[in-house]
């Protein structure tokens, strides 16, 4: 019901992954809980006429529990990645969805895409689209690209460190990160942290979640129940029995 596709080599470095999400309109046992990853998604909606939306950064986990049948097929850009394409600061965004064209953004959607019905079809054709704007654009921020794989890394530096490693004070640094991801430097290394410790949770059914705390960097088993009913909203060890509704991003923390 849910698959990722590589983006084209000249959209990499501001796209992580296509995707597409179907389900029946049976109801399902459990809902999907969609975490936060410091990304924004363009999300088509091809039961809806195949329209698009905006979806910024989010600070807490989504539920999503559809209770009709669905086709989506959507764009996960990197963190500061979609700010080139929707022109507008990604703050702007945050825990929020809009329609593209109540951002002006409807350019980066191609029409008919609803005609479709082969989802992975449908997830070229946006490709096509996205891939003709992206030649006339400038690549994404180059220091905000340093600071955002150095704050999602498994030991990120203190924000002071990073700061005078690129000549900013630590206040431009957080304004900077706030408007070309959504987040601040903080919440997103809490994001990757998070990501890191879902992953591994789900890899390793038998894994001691002490353990799993002392290796993504938390202070302690307890400091990372507090994390996950922060960001999540449920408790480590659910990760255990959540592999088919909650979907952690491997392809963007796990070699950060």
């Amino acid at each position: 019901m849910y698959q990722e596709l590589i983006p084209h080599p000249a959209l990499q470095p501001f796209v992580d992954r296509f995707w597409t999400r179907t389900d029946s309109a049976a109801p399902r046992a459990d809902p999907v809980r969609i975490l936060p990853d410091g990304c924004i998604d363009i999300i088509v909606d091809c039961m809806q006429g195949g329209t698009g939306s905006v979806v910024g950064a989010l600070t807490r986990a989504f539920v999503f529990a559809p209770d009709a049948a669905v086709r989506l097929v959507g764009v996960r850009f990197r963190p500061g990645g979609a700010v080139p394409f929707l022109r507008i600061a990604a703050d702007e965004l945050t825990d929020t969805r809009c329609l593209c064209a109540d951002l002006g953004a409807s350019r980066l959607v191609p029409p008919g895409l609803a005609e479709i019905d082969d989802v992975v079809h449908v997830a070229r054709r946006f490709e096509a689209s996205l891939l003709a704007k992206a030649t006339r654009l400038a690549p994404p921020d180059s220091r905000v690209q340093y600071a955002v794989q150095a704050i999602c890394a498994p030991s990120p530096p203190a924000i002071e460190t990073l700061a005078r490693r690129l000549g900013w004070t630590r206040q431009h640094l957080t304004r900077m990160i706030r408007a070309h991801v959504g987040v601040g430097p903080k919440h997103l290394a809490r994001t990757a942290r998070m990501q890191r410790a879902v992953t591994l949770l789900q890899r390793q059914p038998h894994a001691n979640v002490a353990d799993v705390a002392a290796t993504t960097g938390y202070f302690d088993q307890a400091h990372m129940a507090g994390d996950f009913r922060a960001l999540i909203g449920a408790a480590p060890r659910s990760m255990l029995d959540a592999r088919g509704s909650i979907f952690p991003i491997p392809s963007l923390f796990l070699r950060a």
